[in-house]
């Protein structure tokens, strides 16, 4: 231990003498240590942090789905779950929704989740005010009750101590508080929700017969049974499934093609987002080890300068292997406060990124530092300090005293070996800033295709909120056909309003998917038939997002809900079901009604599944036709859209003064958020990649400068007997480029093979996209050049008759 100490001391000396050799090493690694840490701590927050659940391990999601899509739970499917499962403890249910609260301040649209009365039970989770829900609260004719989340305590209710017992007017409904939810518990797999009820057979979008229908909108959630695992689990999933099949024959959810299967629940948090942070995570990696090897080199460096003061010390008796613990313990040191400042700087990464990555990330997990992101820094701090440091303590090991007494007073440089070395270590970043750099590229391509997709609708001055009607006030389709009647009326005639329109989805999104069947397709059962899109908007959505019409007529007022029903189908549902015949006249079938709708247009084709997905096929249904109380205002201006959002909500309230207004943005922010989650991981890999490249250009620099000085004296010579300056410049640039040629080679043999990795994050781009692996290496050459020419112009500056006296 003495020794470790005195090794240190003499360490810190020793890097305190050459102040700007450590400031250039600490800020190398912090970089690189301080984005290690900010993604881990990202991945230890999403894969790694156990849920603040009992026994979180056991839970697990039960999903319903085909190849394509989920296609959520049905009441009658969790009904059969929860009585007759056996590997599960318990099996509950959740579904989102929304109630307007009125009657404590402005009315306000707030997140609800309705669930079933074992939710919290199946959890563990215990309310820090009052109880959660019980099995006769949970029945139809049970008294309305509800649990608050702690946020909306505070925020709404003061953190009334006394709120159990009290009521709370939702939808215009009185409901009991039973209970506060604790502080900092979050639901990730069930979104934000500030409220929640038991009356999970109920929803404000639908009625309770369509419910037992067959509609999709619950989540399952279950816990496994003691001693049971989840391949048991999904046993007995599949032998219930063919029982529900069995027993509903006619349900949009018995087809033999959908399944019921159990998946850890973290992996319904996660989502695809799993396989970005593993590609993060993997360009941080070569980042630090790109940074180990730039420290490596400058440490090496050191070392070899020091080579004759530590072969003086060991003929003198000293131990071999004293020098070269001494380079240990310096490079421990650095990596040591490396590892402190990277901890500060993944701290402040941490913090911009739940900024300014929020909603690229799951909702309701929070990312920060904890106890086992700082072991992670200690550790990696560590393994940096000994990589940094084992190269220069082995060359120093495997120094021959003799040799090294005798060249060092001749002036002759650090031999061939070491050279070698040095020069590998610059290989090595080359190659893997590359990798870095061609990833990043590819990225940007991608991005850049991404941002010339064509939505199918003009986006400019348009402006979006949504009006999302209580159920117990607005009961009767016609009511809710009116009030929004009403709006539009109000809002079109607003100074500034050019158009104004509803739709159940928004632009790029989906809400609606019904078995359908159209003409020319056999008469199968329900659970059969193909599930498509359905969307209701007003007849003037069409010319309000500049959608063309390409055959056939849109719809007009006269199309209402007493009117024969009508449909009109965007081109690929045309496509799809009638590739060679006219659509308009034909009929189609959707979901359980016995009357066909007739096909009066045929619109061009809208995104509906994301920019980056093509367009499906989609049916437009006039909303009187399927009147829906949770609906999109659409309104195109001739000023600026989000001036025009107080008049808007002015003129809801003239309607309804009790109705609240969400959601409110634009268009084309609606637009950047689509491109918001390629965007971000386009951004993070393109600092990492530029930051690389600068580490990389750093080495390169550092080696030829090396170079040049231990070669000063043989320089000297060489002009002293008539060679041009030019020569030496390009004589020295050569041997840079040689360096970054050989790391290119490398660095585009292994991108070849890694970047096969990132096809599922790219649009329409190859993972071998022939611009990028050209211009890639092209910058790098053009950054090396730079690198190179600086020493080498110091070479040309040699002053021949000082370099042979010196």
């Amino acid at each position: 231990m003495q020794t470790l100490l005195r090794d240190l001391r003499f360490g810190a000396r020793r890097l305190a003498k050459s102040p700007g050799l450590t400031v250039v090493a600490i800020l190398t690694l912090a970089v690189a240590i301080g984005t290690n840490v900010a993604i881990f701590s990202v991945m230890s927050a999403l894969l790694l942090r156990p849920f603040p659940f009992r026994q979180p391990e056991q839970l697990v999601s039960i999903q319903v789905k085909d190849e394509t899509t989920d296609h959520g739970g049905t009441l009658l499917r969790y009904e059969l779950l929860r009585d007759r499962a056996r590997v599960f403890e318990s099996v509950a249910a959740w579904a989102n929704d929304d109630f307007n609260l009125t009657g404590v301040g402005e009315p306000v649209q707030v997140p609800v989740a309705r669930v079933s009365p074992n939710f919290f039970s199946t959890l563990g989770v215990r309310p820090q005010i009052g109880h959660t829900f019980n099995e006769d609260e949970g029945r139809a004719e049970g008294k309305p009750v509800v649990v608050l989340s702690e946020s909306i305590w505070r925020s709404r209710f003061n953190s009334d101590r006394n709120i159990v017992g009290h009521t709370v007017t939702l939808d215009g409904k009185p409901h009991t508080v039973i209970g506060v939810l604790p502080a900092g518990i979050q639901f990730p797999f069930v979104g934000p929700a500030d409220i929640w009820t038991p009356r999970y057979f109920e929803h404000t979008l639908f009625t309770p017969q369509r419910l037992r229908m067959g509609v999709g909108y619950l989540g399952f959630l279950a816990r496994l049974g003691a001693g049971q695992t989840l391949a048991q689990g999904n046993a007995e999933l599949a032998v219930l499934n063919q029982q529900y099949r069995e027993q509903n024959p006619t349900a949009p959810d018995a087809a033999a093609s959908i399944q019921t299967t159990a998946v850890p629940l973290r992996d319904l948090v996660v989502g695809d987002v799993r396989g970005k942070l593993w590609m993060l995570s993997g360009a941080v990696a070569l980042l630090l080890m790109i940074g180990c090897a730039n420290v490596a080199s400058l440490l090496l460096s050191r070392a070899l300068a020091r080579r004759r003061e530590l072969a003086v010390c060991a003929a003198l008796g000293a131990s071999r292997g004293a020098g070269a613990r001494q380079l240990l313990a310096e490079s421990m040191l650095l990596a040591m406060m490396a590892g402190a400042v990277g901890a500060g700087l993944g701290w402040a990464a941490d913090r911009a990124l739940s900024t300014w990555g929020a909603t690229e990330l799951p909702g309701g997990i929070p990312v920060g530092m904890d106890l086992r992101v700082l072991v992670f820094t200690m550790l990696i701090s560590l393994l940096t300090g000994i990589v940094t440091g084992i190269f220069p303590a082995v060359q120093l090991a495997r120094t021959d005293l003799n040799s090294t007494l005798r060249d060092e007073g001749r002036g002759i440089s650090g031999g061939r070996a070491r050279g070698r070395l040095k020069n590998l270590l610059v290989i090595g970043q080359v190659s893997l800033s590359l990798l870095l750099l061609i990833s990043a590229g590819l990225l940007l391509r991608s991005f850049e295709r991404l941002l010339r997709v064509d939505p199918g609708f003009e986006p400019d001055h348009v402006l979006t909120m949504n009006v999302s009607l209580p159920t117990a006030k607005y009961t009767k389709p016609e009511q809710q056909t009116a009030f929004f009647d009403e709006v539009l009326r109000r809002v079109s005639a607003l100074p500034g309003v050019r158009d104004a329109a509803i739709s159940a989805a928004l632009p790029l999104s989906w809400k609606r998917v019904t078995p359908l069947l159209p003409d020319g397709q056999p008469n199968v059962p329900l659970a059969q038939r193909p599930f498509i899109d359905i969307e209701a908007i007003s007849p003037q959505w069409f010319g309000t997002m500049r959608v063309p019409m390409l055959g056939g007529r849109g719809f007009t007022a006269a199309d209402d809900a007493h009117a024969p029903k009508v449909v009109i189908a965007n081109e690929a549902f045309a496509r799809r079901f009638w590739p060679s015949e006219n659509p308009v006249g034909k009929h189609v079938l959707v979901g359980r009604g016995p009357e066909s709708s007739e096909v009066i247009g045929v619109a061009a084709n809208v995104r509906n599944k994301g920019l980056a997905e093509e367009t499906q096929a989609q049916l437009y249904l006039p909303f009187p036709q399927l009147p829906w109380g949770d609906m999109n205002l659409l309104i195109r201006t001739a000023v600026p859209p989000l001036s025009m959002v107080q008049p808007v909500r002015a003129q809801i309230a003239a309607v309804d003064p009790d109705q609240p207004v969400t959601a409110v943005q634009t268009v084309d922010e609606l637009m950047d958020g689509s491109r918001a989650q390629p965007r971000f991981i386009m951004m993070l890999l393109g600092v990492f990649s530029v930051t690389a490249l600068g580490l990389a250009a750093i080495g390169l620099y550092a080696v030829l400068a090396w170079s040049v000085a231990q070669r000063r004296q043989e320089i000297g010579i060489r002009l002293a007997l008539g060679a041009e300056r030019r020569t030496v410049l390009w004589a020295v640039v050569r041997q840079g480029l040689g360096l970054v040629a050989a790391g290119i080679a490398i660095g585009l043999a292994a991108g070849l093979f890694a970047t096969q990795l990132m096809s599922s994050v790219l649009y329409k781009t190859s993972a071998h996209d022939l611009t990028t692996f050209a211009l890639a290496p092209l910058v790098f050459l053009g950054i090396a050049l730079l690198a190179s020419y600086l020493p080498a112009r110091r070479a040309t500056k040699v002053d021949p008759l000082e370099a042979m006296r010196g």
